[in-house]
Order: C-alpha cells, then sequence, then structure tokens
C-alpha cells in the first residue's frame, strides 16, 4: 500500500465499539475487518463513546457504571481504568486533541449542555460555549485549531465549528434536518457525519467551508456514527440495513461496503484507531 499509495495502510489498525451482545451496553475492541473482537469493559451498566487517544494507547469514554454519565480513561497496554470527569448531571462525548493532552466533552453542571475542555489530568476545565441551546458532540480537528459540535440553536441538531478556544462560530450544515455525530478526516479536509434526510438517516460527507456535500449511505437503512480510517479512505459506522445494529465499512467515495459485526445484541458507536505498532 505504502509503495503504490505513498502512505501507510491501515492493515494493523483496531476499531473500537459499544455492543450489547452481554446484555449490557459494554465496549469491545476488535481488528479492522472485525476479527479478533475482546470485550473491554465490564460495567454491566451504559457505556457510550468509546474514542481512541491520538498515540492509540487509550481509549476515553462515558459510563453510568457509578450511578451517572461520567468520563473515564482505559489505558489499552496496563488496563487501568479512571474516572476524569464526575461533575453533575451529564459528562458525555469526549474527544481527544491532537497532542493527546486535553479532552473536549459535554457538560450540564452549569444547567443546559454545554462544550468543555480540560487536561486529562482532571486541570484547567474551561467551558467554550454560552448558548441557551443543546451544545454536544465535540469533535477536534487534526490540526487542533478547530472543534465541530451539534447544536440546535438554530431550531434543529445542526454541525457547527469554532475556534478551539470557543470563538467563531459558524454553522456549517444545512441540507438534512437533524445531523450529528461529525468526525474530520485524518487530514483535516472533510467531515463525515450522519443526516436524517427524505430517505432516512444517512452517512454524509462536506469539506470544512460547507461545500461538496454528499450523501454516502442513501437507501440503506439508518446509518449512523461515522469514524474515518487513519489513511482517510474509508469509514465505519452502525447500520440496520441488515435488522438489528451492525457495523459496516464503506469506501470514502460511496462505494464498496462491507459487513463488519455478527455479533447478537447491536453495536454503535464505532471508532477507528489511528495507525498502531506491531
Amino acid at each position: 500500500v505504502l509503495a503504490l499509495t505513498g502512505e501507510q495502510g491501515f492493515f494493523l489498525t483496531k476499531i473500537v465499539f459499544v455492543s450489547q451482545a452481554t446484555g449490557q451496553k459494554e465496549i469491545f475492541l476488535m481488528d479492522f475487518d472485525g476479527r479478533n473482537i475482546v470485550q473491554l469493559t465490564r460495567h454491566q451498566s451504559i457505556c457510550l463513546s468509546p474514542r481512541f487517544s491520538p498515540d492509540g494507547s487509550k481509549i476515553a469514554f462515558t459510563s453510568y457504571k457509578a450511578g451517572n454519565p461520567d468520563i473515564y480513561i482505559k489505558d489499552l497496554r496496563t488496563q487501568e481504568e479512571r474516572r476524569i470527569a464526575h461533575f453533575p448531571g451529564l459528562n458525555i462525548s469526549p474527544s481527544w486533541s491532537p497532542d493527546g493532552q486535553r479532552l473536549a466533552f459535554t457538560l450540564s453542571k452549569d444547567g443546559n449542555p454545554e462544550i468543555y475542555t480540560m487536561r486529562i489530568d482532571g486541570t484547567e476545565l474551561t467551558r467554550l460555549t454560552y448558548d441557551p441551546a443543546i451544545d454536544v458532540s465535540p469533535a477536534w480537528s487534526p490540526d487542533g485549531k478547530r472543534i465541530a459540535f451539534v447544536s440546535n440553536r438554530g431550531g434543529y441538531p445542526q454541525i457547527y465549528l469554532m475556534e478551539s478556544n470557543g470563538q467563531g462560530i459558524q454553522r456549517l450544515t444545512y441540507e438534512g434536518n437533524y445531523n450529528t455525530h461529525p468526525t474530520w478526516s485524518p487530514r483535516g479536509d472533510r467531515l463525515a457525519f450522519d443526516s436524517f434526510t427524505g430517505d432516512g438517516t444517512n452517512i454524509c460527507t462536506i469539506r470544512p467551508d460547507g461545500t461538496e456535500y454528499k450523501i454516502l449511505t442513501a437507501n440503506m437503512g439508518r446509518c449512523e456514527m461515522p469514524s474515518w480510517s487513519p489513511d482517510g479512505r474509508h469509514l465505519v459506522f452502525s447500520s440496520n440495513r441488515d435488522g438489528g445494529n451492525h457495523l459496516f465499512m464503506i469506501d470514502a467515495d460511496g462505494t464498496r461496503i462491507k459487513r463488519l459485526t455478527f455479533q447478537r445484541g447491536g453495536d454503535t458507536y464505532p471508532n477507528w484507531s489511528p495507525r498502531m505498532k506491531d
């Protein structure tokens, strides 16, 4: 792949995701092709939104293990797990900064859900959004300069962009009535998200300047929660196209779809790792 494209392949990468195979929403890990599935959490509760750190050694996620939606970090090498955000109310949707030193996430401790950032040691909590609307699902750009997020400040959930300090907020999406789960391509030249359009919920992509909006999964059932491969050539997402929720891979141009998971119970919230060292 390196010889043909000038870029490393993704054959050693992993995908982390949420599955109800055990009857509870736990976090699992698998190879990029759906093989070698391993259960990572045993919280016997609800785990959501796992996200790889930029070096692939840790995941951040939300768990109701302690009775409240709190954010945890799990070290995949040592299996050590620690709770880093447990403010009153929601602590959800973590997103790593490109240097791995901070997380962006949503808190509702001051009333309605807003976007905050914090160092992974629990210090330097900084509030970024100040709006009576609901602001959720932050996603840090690969260069660290911008954060995409979801807000209903325009009446319906849409994707917005802001600088990483919370300034310069701009609406990005106008197509679709319900757009969520934004995720940046590795080069930062496109964002993928799920959008409720006329024929259901689809995976779409768009450039950060709002141009080249494209639907990738038309007439494929409910498709949501996309995540890019580290080479930017593929996306993994959750869909009920075969009945129940399973994970699928699709080329970034909307061609060649492949089912990855076959477990019972439903698989959601996939997140593709960076390139892993053997």
